[in-house]
């Protein structure tokens, strides 16, 4: 068997040779100790005596160091899933002047697949239930009324993109048919108001034309992530993607944000963790739709702020997701502060 050696040089320890090689101490110590004679042993406390010039290690130098800066990048590739089920809860809490106008507590359970088909993958999503756990009382009939619109997508069969973001809908017929027979039954109950009427053409156009809404809705651009690529590992956050945020307070509106990333592997768990925060120069526009808006009504000047914070957890091997956590808080000041958090959660049998 070839031995390797590793020439000790003035000022070389035990770890910082180990940490060069992207060995273990005790690792390297061992491998030393069980390869050498007594007298070229490492003692207990680690330290090299003056006679030790050579280390054997269980590798060549340059074999070791090119598998330790492999070990700096993760490629996370996309797999087919045969059936998964994850369970989800929606957190909503918007409060003006102190008090909490919206508090709910929404849970979820879909059963999701994903299938190579020639260059794509195919996901199929299927809403098993969905249920309002908590809401005020005086807007449970409403949040009730509402759920409703959650029909025409209780199936949703998407195209995925290389990275894992929706790039088609593959069944849009099929919920344009269940937003048709939704919208009969909705109409004999419904009466002539002009909000009645903007949520019906609302629901024409988003359930015709869903990619969109898919793209728009903060859950599913969770869910169906764009993370199925190249990861450096590292341990703190850095980068700077400018990404665009849909304002869950001025509507129809974005916000533009500046994300950062941190990525750490436990095992064949690879953690992901996404940190956004407003982009102070591109949101004028928003100041200036709250100066025009909501300054009379919340008595105070705009101090727009959004921070978001999300952790994957990702099976390496399968390329499953196990975990997303994610809170969104988005205020104008003290006086206007809306928070939406989720957490999705893979459930094993």
């Amino acid at each position: 068997m070839e031995v390797h050696k590793y020439p000790v040089k003035e000022g070389d320890t035990l770890e910082s040779i180990a940490a060069e090689l992207g060995l273990g101490s005790k690792e390297l110590k061992k491998y030393h100790n069980t390869n050498s004679r007594p007298h070229e042993w490492i003692t207990e406390d680690n330290n090299l005596s003056k006679w030790i010039n050579i280390l054997y290690i269980p590798d060549s130098i340059d074999n070791l160091k090119n598998h330790k800066n492999s070990l700096k990048t993760l490629d996370l590739v996309q797999k087919e899933i045969e059936l998964n089920t994850y369970s989800i809860t929606q957190k909503i809490d918007l409060k003006v002047s102190g008090s909490s106008l919206i508090d709910s507590e929404t849970y979820m359970s879909w059963n999701y697949k994903k299938k190579r088909k020639n260059d794509t993958f195919i996901g199929e999503l299927e809403q098993v239930f969905h249920q309002v756990k908590y809401v005020k009382s005086i807007y449970r009939a409403l949040t009730e009324y509402l759920q409703k619109f959650n029909k025409p997508l209780e199936h949703i069969v998407v195209e995925l993109s290389d990275t894992g973001e929706v790039s088609g809908i593959n069944n849009q017929e099929e919920i344009k048919d269940r937003w048709t027979e939704l919208k009969r039954e909705l109409v004999s109950t419904l009466g002539n108001t002009l909000e009645e009427k903007n949520m019906l053409e609302s629901g024409d156009q988003d359930f015709s034309n869903t990619l969109p809404l898919i793209k728009n809705n903060i859950l599913y651009a969770l869910f169906f992530t764009d993370l199925y690529k190249k990861h450096e590992i590292n341990d703190r956050f850095d980068g700077g993607e400018k990404r665009i945020y849909p304002s869950q307070i001025f509507n129809n509106e974005n916000s533009h944000i500046i994300t950062k990333k941190k990525v750490e592997r436990e095992n064949k768990i690879i953690k992901i963790k996404l940190y956004s925060e407003n982009d102070p120069l591109k949101n004028s526009h928003l100041q200036t739709i709250y100066n025009d808006k909501l300054r009379a009504f919340l008595q105070e000047d705009c101090n727009y702020m959004m921070t978001w914070s999300v952790e994957y957890n990702f099976d390496i091997e399968t390329g499953e997701m196990l975990l997303c956590n994610s809170k969104i808080k988005e205020q104008t000041g003290n006086n206007y502060c809306h928070t939406t958090e989720y957490n999705i959660e893979l459930k094993r049998d």
